[in-house]
């Protein structure tokens, strides 16, 4: 419930960076649409490429479009990772978050969680403007793979960084991984902090707290 809480929030993030035009697209992928891989590649798309389209031949985005989608629809598990790794390799510049983003969702599905974290990690060097989203994914893979204590730096960073509209969503992540780690007073400042931010939830934020204290 908490994990599918955090990507909600990514999600809704991304909505409201993309021009209004483009909100009844994304609107159907977050309802209809189960997080897949291809659901990413699409929102991601919309999001972080669309300016390449005045600069590139029409033709070749969409050929390339149709190749990717061909893997994620084909392939799963290993054969999609290795599939969506060969394709990055010459796929266009305008989508390469996109491909990269796939991969790191691919990798996470089989438990690659080192190499999902890299790949997590290409996202935000080759789209600054999803360096919040992509530190995200980095914490979220090293809390996955048990090494919560390494994501509370990535975690602390962000907050410094990312705005106040990333606040929620890093502060989840932060108690999840601080309670991990056992760093509780952390992560209970981390509960304490989402409550006047998410109202909604704060009787569920209030029993993880008196949990966490109940553990110091």
């Amino acid at each position: 419930m908490e994990e599918q809480n955090t990507t909600q929030d990514i999600l809704n993030q991304v909505h409201e960076s993309t021009p209004d035009s483009l909100h009844p697209v994304l609107d159907y992928i977050i309802k209809n649409g189960k997080l897949i891989a291809a659901g990413i590649a699409a929102i991601i798309l919309i999001a972080g490429g669309a300016a390449g389209f005045k600069y590139m031949n029409q033709q070749q985005l969409i050929t390339a479009q149709s190749e990717m989608g061909s893997i994620l629809i084909k392939y799963s598990g290993e054969e999609q990772v290795k599939a969506l790794a060969d394709f990055e390799k010459d796929a266009p510049s305008s989508m390469k978050p996109a491909v990269q983003l796939a991969l790191a969702k691919s990798l996470m599905e089989i438990s690659r969680f080192a190499d999902a974290k890299a790949a997590w990690a290409a996202v935000g060097k080759s789209s600054p403007e999803m360096a919040p989203v992509a530190g995200l994914g980095e914490a979220k893979c090293l809390i996955l793979d048990n090494k919560a204590a390494e994501a509370l730096p990535i975690l602390e960073a962000l907050k410094n960084s990312a705005g106040e509209e990333f606040a929620a969503t890093i502060g989840r992540v932060q108690a999840e991984a601080a309670e991990q780690a056992g760093k509780f007073q952390l992560a209970i400042d981390a509960y304490q902090g989402l409550l006047a931010s998410s109202p909604q939830e704060a009787p569920y934020f209030k029993i993880k707290i008196n949990e966490l204290k109940a553990k110091l």
